[in-house]
């Protein structure tokens, strides 16, 4: 950049000052290097326009001293000009100063310039001659002597001036950059592992295209930070690169002109150029950086005509260009084009959270530990936001305890307004009916199912289905399995705006949540017409009874949501407004809605558990209403017509004790459906009496729920019906049920025989025709069904071919399955109390078996007919199979859904482990296959098995490359003799994936609850059956099991093993170590769930002193008659030699071997430790961990 230099102006910092003797090189060779200087965006001072004479200026003194770097050319002349070795002392003298210095030997030899010889040294004389100064003189040689030892360019190694410019300018471009990144953050953690992820996107080395990646995420996440990381790193790459900063803000403030003038003197080094007008604007950058290779980076963009006006599309950039956007509106990326890619700023982990807290409130990476508890609830408020988590820990930083409880207890309540001017200002940046989506749902329905939500906000004209859509594209929303979620800082933000409606009286805003305000507002009949919705829900583990005005609720003309859980009111209600969408009021005190009540709009009507009698003869007429709950109300005797209500898609009356009667118009309900949550649309229970009084074994006296009709239900996909009491026969209507999927019935029923039915009989499970199959069914489950007959007609005349999934659990009889069920070839899960096991058919991937004591199944027959089905091959002998810690650590992995789910067992008893042939303790088990797929059979146990379900998965792994599989849900209870079996298909798990020859496989499975905080157990125990190419395990031909190393006491005997030992010396150590693993304490390698034994068996090396120990032996560790074929990556270390043994850690217990035929011996990993040569000694050391009874011993020497 060209540097008008006068005394009136203020001195600049420079990137490059150029020092150099004008008539040499001015017109030549430092012009062409000035230029390429600036067009890299080196700001670089050269002296074109200042006046000389004999004396340097102060201005020009000071340019020197602010410049980063200098660049010194030598050419012949240069010593004879006073004002350059002035200039030169002056930049040698800044070298103290950190600043660098290199020169250019130009057209003459280092050498001349160091010792002061031709030109140089006659500059001097003459000087000398001029200036009776030797001080001065002195101080210029000395400096010219310290310049030419420095590192530089000598033009003799370049070709010509072009070569040796382009070599310059790009040594100095990356001493520069080193010395002018861009600040990222004072403590940037968890940023480079963020930036490494970007990284990849882009590619870097690759010039063969244009590659453009936005990055988004909530505000505060960390885009900006990450996003100068990777300036930081890769700028140096391009040509020309700008980091344009705050573009949604510097648009609104300054103007898109100023941007893209910005943009342009940047990025060609030219601070005086302007823009006329946007259009030309925009063609000026096309213009000029079209030949370029640039790296841009516009952050905080929030709309696709910033980026238009700046960029245009983006297609004209020359190859290997990088272009990258932050944002926190993902539509905006979308939309963009199809080449762009995404990248998703995720919250800081819980570790990474802590690290950053602790770096502001501590300056240490841990939390002090007198604030633990303290740090906790930082944590958790701030959910990993790195902008809450800077602001509070800068905060709290040197506070007294006190004074952080106080801090926080106001956070929780009032955020921080640092934090909240930067939240915010998503919020501002939404249409009206978005913002009122968006406080909505951050003051009432956050964590509501989506359609409920939709159904709702639909009727208040707010349009949500778009509105939702853009709230999620913001990254103010997500959707979670059909759950509308935000961050809580977020939600902290809506509401802290409706706050600021109104700070001192909460009956003049919107919208109340806060149980006191809320509490305030009904008791002080402080209610007004702007309040739009009141969530009163009571903190407390029991209900508060509070009383309640008749007419409390008439000021609230407005009110659309009224929420109310565990609150008690006790008086009366004569009004409720009629404006209500939603009317959510669990343990409703009262026997009837106001007789008034007539809500033209209502949505959603959920009154559990409460004393209502006839709530549904006022809804009759609601058009609107499609969500509507009573569970457990025990004072509902029947349903009512409710043909007037055409739009219900939810009605449940589960647990309503007393119901007895269900009107045929239920039927018409059309609308019904199972929801996207998983949720039916029909739930009731049936009361089989009439009256609770009557004697229960008067046949005459049961109900026989004829009047049940679900005739016109023809739409349902799934229905859950129970009954109490005695049976209950269903209506013939329940065939009229042609697309049903899900049938889950409980309690005694009666399937209706010998009805007409008027369609034509459809094939049955029996392969003959029966009129009675539902034919769309997938999942039939039965629960406590007294009745072997009644469950051997739906099993034979109810289920088509097609069943899916059978569960008859909790049956009060041993239930026997009909051979038919052979005939269900697509069943692949069955759970069920069962006696004799019938032919099962071939697609069963899933089998939960229960039974009573004394078992009539032995779980060894259990597995040999499972295996069978599976296809997995008989009496495979056992395997110790190979080890490796490449799944101990959190493994990230590719999730993919696998329909079947994994078994387990309460316990481990003494047939089942027999079964398998890989078995352990932990969770942890490898084994090696070949080039095919096999069939896996995997079993698993849990520790002190309790009440509550628990969530597991597999990560399955084949030479690295991992799976993992869905999350499955077992249930809780796992009482004595529950047994459950599944089969893991590899090739559909690594469809795709291509096997070698021989293959690692590891299986590593995980437990977690079900719900948070919960207790659940853990998995002790795997078993795998599976046909693998390990080494087998053989019994020793040296000692019998018999006659082995004995314990001594607390000891293990050091004679013992000697005398047993010696014997075997000339085998070589590898047999040693296998006559060991021989010896009685094999249990303890192949654990059973009365051992805890963990002996630890090490080797190494000592000396070359006594005589070598000669691996003679062809039987190994492992037991294999051929050559070993354990992978060389499995174990910690690797060396050549006739043996290497491998060990995995303290839990795997399982040894292997490898043979290599070189001439030395190892063990490796934690478990063995070994490195035996021929011509060493070798000591063994026993480390016991049994128990109590053997604590480690000390070292022992034998020959």
């Amino acid at each position: 950049m060209a540097s008008s230099f006068s005394s009136t102006h203020q001195p600049k910092i420079f990137h490059v000052f150029l020092s150099f003797r004008g008539e040499d090189t001015r017109h030549g060779f430092v012009s062409h290097l000035y230029k390429a200087l600036c067009q890299r965006g080196i700001y670089t001072f050269i002296d074109n326009d200042l006046p000389r004479g004999e004396e340097i200026s102060a201005e020009l003194l000071k340019t020197i001293e602010s410049s980063t770097t200098s660049i010194i050319v030598f050419s012949e002349n240069y010593a004879f000009s006073t004002w350059c070795l002035e200039e030169l002392a002056k930049i040698v003298e800044c070298r103290t100063n950190k600043q660098s210095v290199r020169p250019v030997f130009y057209k003459v030899d280092p050498s001349e310039v160091r010792k002061q010889e031709g030109n140089f040294g006659e500059a001097l004389t003459m000087h000398e001659e001029k200036f009776n100064d030797k001080k001065k003189i002195q101080r210029w040689r000395k400096a010219l002597c310290e310049a030419a030892n420095l590192a530089g360019w000598d033009s003799k190694n370049s070709r010509d001036d072009a070569e040796l410019v382009q070599s310059i300018v790009e040594d100095i471009s990356k001493s520069i950059l080193y010395k002018m990144l861009l600040p990222v953050a004072e403590y940037p953690v968890g940023i480079n592992s963020r930036a490494k992820d970007v990284l990849k996107s882009l590619n870097i080395e690759s010039n063969d295209d244009i590659r453009i990646l936005g990055i988004y995420g909530l505000g505060g996440v960390g885009k900006t930070t990450i996003a100068k990381a990777i300036y930081n790193r890769i700028s140096y790459h391009f040509e020309a690169k700008i980091f344009l900063e705050n573009v949604r803000e510097k648009s609104i403030t300054k103007g898109i002109i100023h941007l893209q003038e910005t943009l342009l003197s940047e990025m060609l080094a030219n601070r005086n150029l302007k823009v006329p007008n946007i259009s030309r604007g925009t063609n000026m950058i096309i213009e000029s950086l079209c030949p370029k290779r640039v790296l841009i980076i516009l952050d905080d963009v929030d709309n696709l005509d910033q980026i238009k006006k700046l960029l245009g599309k983006c297609d004209w950039f020359a190859p290997g260009s990088r272009i990258i956007m932050t944002t926190r509106e993902k539509r905006l990326l979308d939309t963009f084009g199809n080449g762009v890619s995404t990248y998703l700023v995720k919250e800081l982990n819980r570790i990474e959270a802590i690290e950053l807290f602790s770096k502001h409130a501590f300056r240490s990476d841990k939390p002090n530990e007198n604030y633990l508890e303290l740090v906790n609830r930082v944590i958790c408020y701030a959910k990993g936001l790195p902008l809450a988590l800077v602001v509070m820990g800068a905060d709290l930083y040197e506070r007294t305890e006190p004074e952080w409880e106080s801090a926080l207890n106001k956070y929780e309540k009032i955020p921080s307004r640092d934090i909240q001017k930067i939240l915010e200002i998503s919020y501002y940046g939404l249409e009206e009916t978005e913002q009122h989506i968006f406080l909505d749902i951050a003051c009432f329905f956050k964590g509501y199912n989506y359609d409920e939500v939709v159904d709702i906000l639909g009727t208040c004209d707010l349009y949500p289905v778009l509105g939702i859509k853009k709230l999620i594209e913001k990254c103010l929303l997500t959707e979670k399995g059909n759950t509308l979620w935000m961050h809580d800082l977020l939600q902290q933000m809506g509401r802290e705006i409706v706050r600021q409606e109104s700070q001192g009286n909460p009956g003049q805003r919107s919208r109340l949540w806060n149980y006191e305000e809320a509490l305030d507002v009904l008791t002080e009949d402080m209610g007004s017409d702007k309040i739009r919705g009141i969530m009163l829900r009571s903190p407390e583990s029991k209900s508060t009874t509070v009383p309640l005005e008749t007419q409390i609720f008439r000021k609230m003309k407005n009110l659309k949501f009224l929420i109310i859980h565990n609150v008690h009111f006790h008086g009366g209600l004569e009004y409720l407004p009629y404006g209500l969408r939603l009317l959510d009021w669990d343990a409703y005190p009262f026997s009837s809605l106001p007789s008034s009540f007539c809500p033209k709009k209502l949505v959603v009507l959920r009154m559990p558990r409460s004393r209502i009698v006839e709530p549904l003869m006022q809804i009759r007429a609601f058009e609107f209403v499609r969500h509507v709950d009573f569970r457990r109300c025990p004072f509902i005797t029947e349903i009512p017509d409710l043909s007037m209500c055409p739009n219900i898609k939810e009605l449940d009356l589960s647990g309503c004790e007393n119901l007895v009667e269900i009107e045929n118009t239920v039927g018409r309900l059309d609308k019904l459906e199972v929801g996207a949550r998983g949720t039916y649309g029909l739930c009731f229970s049936l009361r089989t009496s009439k009256l609770s009084h009557r004697p229960l074994d008067n046949p005459r006296l049961y109900t026989s729920c004829q009047n049940l009709s679900f005739g016109n239900l023809i739409g349902l996909r799934e229905l859950h019906i129970g009954t109490y009491e005695q049976p209950c026969h269903l209506p013939g209507s329940i065939y009229n049920l042609q697309h049903i999927e899900k049938l889950y019935v409980c309690g005694n029923f009666i399937f209706a025989k010998d009805v007409e039915i008027d369609r034509q009989p459809l094939c049955n499970s029996l392969g003959g025709f029966s009129k009675y199959v539902f034919p769309s069914l997938k999942n039939l489950i039965l629960t406590s069904f007294p009745n072997q007959s009644e469950i051997d007609f739906i099993l034979n005349y109810c289920c088509p071919v097609t069943l899916e999934r059978l569960d008859i659990s909790y049956s009060e009889i041993e239930v026997a399955l009909p051979e038919s069920i052979s005939r269900c070839e697509r069943l692949h899960s069955l759970h069920i109390s069962i006696w004799e096991i019938p032919r099962l058919p071939r697609s069963l991937r899933y089998l939960v078996l229960t039974n009573k004591w004394p078992p009539p199944l032995s779980s060894k027959s259990i597995f040999h007919r499972f295996r069978e089905l599976i296809g997995v091959p008989p009496n495979l002998p056992p395997c110790l199979g190979v080890t490796s810690h490449m799944l101990m650590g959190t493994p990230s992995s590719t999730t993919i859904s696998l329909a079947s789910a994994f078994p387990l067992g309460k316990y481990v008893n003494n047939e089942i482990p027999s079964c398998f042939n890989h078995e352990r303790n932990g969770n942890l088990i490898s084994f090696l296959i070949g080039p095919e797929f096999p069939t896996i059979a995997l079993c698993v146990a849990f520790e002190s098995p309790n009440d509550y379900s628990v969530y597991y998965h597999a990560i399955i792994s084949i030479n690295g490359s991992k799976r993992t599989t869905e999350n499955i849900r077992v249930t809780g209870r796992l009482f004595y003799g529950r047994t459950c079996f599944s089969c893991i298909s590899l090739q559909e798990l690594f469809e795709g994936f291509n096997l070698g020859d021989e293959n690692l496989v590891e299986i590593f499975c995980e437990a977690s609850p079900v719900y948070p905080g919960v207790e659940f157990s853990n998995i002790i125990w795997i078993g795998v059956h599976v046909q693998c190419i390990c080494p087998q395990p053989q019994k020793s031909i040296i000692f019998h099991d018999n006659d082995c190393i004995q314990p001594r006491g607390r000891r293990i005997s050091k004679r013992n093993v000697h005398q047993r030992l010696r014997p075997s010396l000339l085998k070589g150590p590898n047999f040693i170590l296998r006559r060991l693993y021989n010896t009685q304490y094999r249990s303890t390698l192949w654990p059973t769930p009365s051992t805890s034994l963990q002996p630890l068996l090490k080797a190494r090396k000592i000396s070359n002193k006594k005589r070598p120990l000669v691996a003679r032996s062809r039987k190994w560790l492992c037991g294999a008659q051929t050559r070993c074929r354990c992978p060389k990556e499995v174990g910690s270390t690797y060396s050549a030699g006739p043996v290497s043994v491998h060990s995995s850690n303290l839990e795997s217990r399982t040894i292997s071997s490898a043979m290599n035929g070189g001439g030395s011996s190892s063990v490796s990993n934690s478990g063995l430790s070994m490195d035996v040569k021929n011509g060493s000694d070798l000591d063994l050391e026993f480390d016991s961990t049994i128990s109590d009874q053997y604590p480690q011993s000390k070292k022992r020497r034998t020959s």
